[in-house]
């Protein structure tokens, strides 16, 4: 059985040629999966989205089923197996790998599913669609919907119409790459659920969001780390916000396109002040919609032109950046219930780099907001990438705090 595939999983085939587009969830459990369970939540899940068996054909921008195998996707092992370095391949086979590792008093479930199927907003769909047949709910009112013509139809609608000269990305930063045995590794670091919510109250008084005020972090860090004072860096924009469904659909599919904000960082600018200058450049980007005319030419290619002939075209405008962000946002814990389980810790992460390129996924469960990367290098190159992340959350936490303190004497002053 085919499945043809949409523009922007041909987009993001192009834009991960380089490495496996994988994204990669990792729940704590505070006791056992039951595996056969599991098994017949994954088939059943499967009615709603049958891609979760095929292997991407690229030559034909399409999915193809062959098979139904349960045993394929879900893997049991024990502790300490960590399946970071199985041989992922989404041309030759499926589309999604469960790992349930065993440990003596509970499971962890490491999942791993493609970004040529779905973005990090339908990850986190499958996954609640998944506990949902494992709770042995209902799901026969519900179906998929993957197609991106309606979004674009009806942003059309919405949107003025977009300029027609194309902002390019600026010059990409490059991290600095130190040999040595390239291995596999993952970092993580947290803001506690007590320092997040002091950010999210700084950000909503200040009426920006949390993706930026974090991605203006991440451009501070590469502007110390580097001392270039432009930072190109690409913000993924959710079109699922401008096109709200009913409870009936799920959208597990490639709907968020990523627009290239070429941010000026200068030395000596307060952070507060270049938070702002990433909202008023996102404001920008949204008002004149120049994702919306890329993607309208794109969606026509798709359904006109040989997959070679698009790629051709693509690849003249289609930027490759080496440092990129991706937001899986807050994850719905009663959403992500699984019968007689309790999720005590859920991280989402994107794929893994070969440096020095780099990818941070930002997360948030229970109130925490984890910040990640996966990466391919030498410890040095992890140690760089730790470094980064730690600017990160030092850049948010000094906000937070710097802000609330002249905010808190303002107000004692007016007081008085």
């Amino acid at each position: 059985m085919y499945y043809r595939g949409e523009t922007l999983d041909f987009v993001n085939m192009l834009l991960t040629e380089t490495t496996v587009p994988l994204m990669r969830a990792r729940l704590v459990f505070t006791s056992n999966l039951d595996i056969e369970r599991l098994k017949a939540a994954v088939l059943a899940s499967a009615q709603i989205v049958p891609e979760i068996f095929a292997h991407y054909q690229g030559e034909r921008n399409r999915f193809e089923v062959t098979t139904q195998q349960v045993d394929d996707l879900v893997i049991e092992t024990q502790s300490p197996y960590s399946p970071e370095n199985f041989d992922f391949d989404f041309s030759t086979g499926p589309q999604l790998r469960l790992f349930v590792i065993h440990h003596d008093q509970y499971d962890v479930l490491q999942a791993f599913m493609s970004h040529l199927l779905t973005d990090s907003v339908g990850f986190k769909e499958y996954l609640y669609l998944l506990a949902k047949a494992y709770n042995n709910d209902d799901l026969t009112t519900l179906q998929n919907e993957r197609r991106l013509r309606p979004i674009i139809t009806k942003l059309q609608h919405q949107r003025q119409r977009p300029r027609t000269h194309h902002q390019l990305p600026g010059t990409p930063v490059k991290l600095p790459h130190y040999q040595g045995i390239n291995l596999r590794h993952i970092g993580h670091i947290m803001l506690t659920s007590k320092q997040f919510m002091q950010v999210r109250r700084i950000a909503k008084a200040q009426d920006v969001g949390i993706s930026e005020a974090i991605l203006a972090a991440y451009a501070k860090a590469l502007q110390v780390l580097t001392g270039h004072t432009t930072i190109t860096l690409p913000y993924p924009i959710n079109f699922r916000h401008f096109t709200p469904t009913d409870d009936g659909t799920t959208r597990i599919a490639n709907l968020t396109a990523m627009v290239y904000l070429n941010i000026q960082v200068p030395v000596d600018e307060p952070f507060n002040t270049l938070v702002q200058h990433v909202h008023a450049l996102l404001a920008t980007e949204r008002t004149q919609a120049v994702f919306l005319s890329r993607l309208v030419n794109l969606q026509k290619m798709n359904h006109t032109m040989p997959v070679g002939v698009m790629r051709k075209f693509t690849r003249r405008w289609l930027a490759q950046q080496p440092l990129t962000y991706t937001n899986f946002g807050v994850i719905d814990q009663q959403r992500l219930q699984f019968h007689g389980l309790t999720v005590a810790n859920c991280v989402f992460s994107g794929a893994f780099q070969p440096t020095p390129a780099m990818e941070i996924a930002a997360s948030t469960f229970a109130g925490t907001c984890t910040l990640s990367f996966n990466s391919i290098g030498s410890e040095r190159d992890y140690q760089l990438g730790m470094k980064i992340l730690e600017n990160i959350q030092a850049q948010l936490l000094v906000w937070s705090q710097t802000t609330s303190t002249t905010a808190t004497a303002a107000v004692a002053n007016d007081a008085h």
